[in-house]
């Protein structure tokens, strides 16, 4: 008899493990198949019969299954009142709902599952709800790596320009395929880690902080657009009208879950197209290393302090209209014409008006450019000799250079 039960419990035991291996088998298909997350929940909550849903780290709601209510107050719970980041066991909610955390590489992009059920007793149960987590964690590992490789793709996008300009074209036609718009308007801002002696601890502190920023402004709702330059982190915010309120809560962030480090913070007001980003790169860097000379503890603005940085104020509209008014006829010459003779001139004036120095510059002979300069004040009707006009072309030629 004793033999019979056994055999019994076995038949019942080994038909509920292959009944569990065919349900894993669907799901595996499912997220193999990449469906949407409502779906694959949809598929989770036929064979559990329960309501799932999924939340990511800041407790929002990403999925739900297509019956499933929206419980307000669990997400209202969810996103004020859990710890996310630092879960790393199963919790109970409201007495009628277990919330799962998803294994992740990185904790600040791991995603949860709540079910709408108590923890399950039955061994069989238990097993298929495990299991489902842990599939659950394989689709979840996969939205980590394509929001990973989305910001890196984005990133090498800048930091290769840096290194390397290309023609205003070309770069449009590279940010639009990364979904970005050249002529948005974006503000930026710097931050460095102070104390850090150790080039390798540095580096790694930096790899950190860049993924808390990510984590602070998805908080916010807010896209951003981090870039490695010259060993500190670079930020592209889009048309943030208000970094001075942003940016000292993110201070206060980054203290909180780097109470070792010093990161200081630079930053500038100033908003430009993404065709001038390197500008604003500049800015905040320059604002940066004022609040690494003074010890700041707090964000610091950037302030303009040379005559080329107060040129950058003047907004994009007016400066091309004064270009034209000034450098119009040259703009009617062919393309060939055009380069040879804005090229002397921005070598000329950065040369303090020195032609040996220009000439020298450009690989030509002195005479060539002396008599290039004369084609040019013919072609304007202006004289670089007489002050006004010499203090026009100057402008004009300063000008040109920030914005084209």
């Amino acid at each position: 008899m004793l033999h019979k039960v056994e055999n019994a419990i076995l038949a019942e035991e080994n038909e509920q493990l292959s009944a569990i291996m065919d349900q894993n088998l669907a799901i595996s298909k499912y997220i193999l198949a990449k469906q949407p997350d409502d779906q694959i929940l949809n598929q989770i909550t036929a064979m559990l019969g329960v309501d799932a849903y999924i939340i990511d780290s800041f407790g929002r709601l990403k999925a739900k299954n297509s019956t499933a209510d929206i419980d307000e107050e669990l997400l209202a719970y969810t996103s004020k009142d859990l710890d996310l980041i630092n879960m790393e066991e199963p919790q109970m909610l409201f007495d009628c709902y277990t919330i799962y955390p998803l294994k992740t590489i990185d904790k600040l992009t791991r995603r949860f599952v709540i079910f709408a059920a108590i923890p399950a007793k039955k061994s069989a149960e238990d097993l298929l709800i495990s299991n489902m987590v842990n599939l659950l964690s394989l689709e979840s590992l996969q939205v980590h790596i394509n929001v990973k490789n989305e910001r890196q793709r984005k990133s090498e996008v800048f930091e290769t320009i840096i290194a390397q300009p290309i023609a205003k074209e070309s770069f449009a036609g590279i940010l639009k395929l990364n979904g970005l718009n050249i002529d948005d308007q974006y503000q930026a801002f710097a931050v460095d880690e102070a104390r850090s002696q150790n080039t390798g601890n540095h580096q790694f502190v930096m790899h950190r902080v860049a993924d808390y920023i990510y984590w602070y402004f998805n908080k916010i709702k807010q896209p951003v657009i981090l870039m490695n330059w010259n060993f500190k982190i670079f930020a592209l915010v889009k048309e943030t009208p208000d970094l001075p309120d942003i940016l000292p809560d993110l201070e206060k962030f980054l203290l909180a879950h780097f109470p070792n480090e010093r990161n200081l913070i630079g930053y500038t007001m100033y908003q430009k197209s993404l065709i001038n980003f390197q500008q604003l790169l500049d800015e905040a860097d320059k604002a940066l290393d004022t609040a690494k000379n003074r010890q700041l503890q707090k964000p610091h603005q950037y302030n303009p302090q040379q005559v080329t940085d107060v040129l950058r104020l003047v907004p994009k509209k007016e400066a091309t209209i004064f270009i034209a008014a000034v450098l119009q006829p040259l703009f009617e010459l062919k393309v060939a014409d055009q380069e040879q003779y804005l090229s002397l001139l921005m070598t000329f004036f950065s040369s303090n008006e020195s032609i040996a120095k220009a000439a020298e510059t450009l690989f030509i002979h002195r005479n060539t450019a002396f008599y290039r300069l004369q084609k040019i004040e013919k072609i304007l009707d202006m004289d670089l000799n007489n002050a006004d006009d010499n203090e026009k072309i100057r402008l004009a030629i300063q000008l040109y250079e920030i914005w084209y």
